[in-house]
């Protein structure tokens, strides 16, 4: 059987699947050296973790580039024929190589599967479209397996923390061996949790720890910290100590906490106002 270079590339790679951005970045090469006219695409993955429901890699075709973008939602319905909203930074960035068409693949029989966006500089032709769609059937198996490697480690980083996580995915640990770490700790809760969830319905609790979470834990990261624990309304998190001075620790777990009380304040501005 005659493979193109893309579609052999798929099935070796089934076998080890690199991690998703390198995957997407050298899935777009293969099918530019078989002549597809590609300005850029995306790759999308669901994620079981407590913080991020999805995430989305994007490729540039002209310089190889690909970033990370948190919020980009592929798959939303175009605002004009053939053509999606820039409805976040991700898609902003794609629109900056080209005004061409989307190209998207779901992979596997489920609707939230992986998918696979390819943008182009001109309308895709019929066989150039079937093309994609042969290579999106042919990368289901890797991207099982990258969807299996990324639950694993959303899982393990979501209930052990960030450096634990990576320790056990890089080998087996033995009962015998440990691990100091020199951290500022940082613990917060929700004032006030024990009122609000005797007064008010689950859904409502619900969504009051969703919004203090987000701010809490995306405080936390964005300052280098590593959740360890949700304990109820409360989270358990740690700043490693780098370099010999706790300072810097101690200096990020403050700004964290700023961070946190900022975003706290202008979540409950908002709902303040829309009562």
């Amino acid at each position: 059987m005659q493979l193109s270079s893309t579609l052999s590339s798929l099935v070796d790679a089934a076998a080890d699947s690199a991690d998703a951005d390198r995957f997407l970045a050298e899935l777009g090469a293969h099918l530019l050296a078989d002549g597809l006219p590609l300005a850029g695409g995306a790759l999308t993955l669901d994620i079981p973790h407590p913080l991020i429901a999805r995430r989305t890699w994007l490729w540039r075709a002209d310089n190889g580039e690909v970033i990370e973008a948190l919020g980009f939602t592929p798959g939303v319905p175009p605002a004009t024929p053939g053509v999606s909203p820039a409805n976040d930074a991700g898609r902003r960035w794609l629109a900056t190589i080209a005004a061409g068409p989307v190209h998207e693949d779901t992979i596997g029989s489920r609707h939230d599967g992986p998918l696979l966006t390819w943008l182009g500089p001109r309308p895709f032709t019929p066989s150039e479209t079937n093309e994609l769609r042969q290579a999106a059937r042919f990368a289901a198996a890797p991207l099982a397996v990258l969807a299996a490697r990324a639950t694993l480690a959303a899982a393990m980083e979501a209930y052990l923390g960030r450096r634990s996580a990576a320790r056990v995915l890089a080998a087996p640990l033995r009962r015998d061996i440990g691990e100091i770490i020199r951290a500022a700790l940082l613990y917060a809760d929700l004032r006030g949790f024990t009122a609000l969830s005797d007064n008010n319905p689950p859904a409502v609790v619900i969504s009051a720890l969703d919004a203090w979470f987000d701010r809490i834990a995306g405080a936390i990261h964005a300052f280098g910290g590593e959740v360890l624990k949700f304990i109820g309304d409360g989270i358990l998190a740690i700043f490693p100590v780098v370099g010999g001075t706790p300072r810097g620790a101690c200096d990020a777990a403050l700004r964290a906490v700023s961070a946190a009380r900022v975003g706290m304040a202008h979540l409950d501005d908002r709902c303040h106002s829309a009562d």
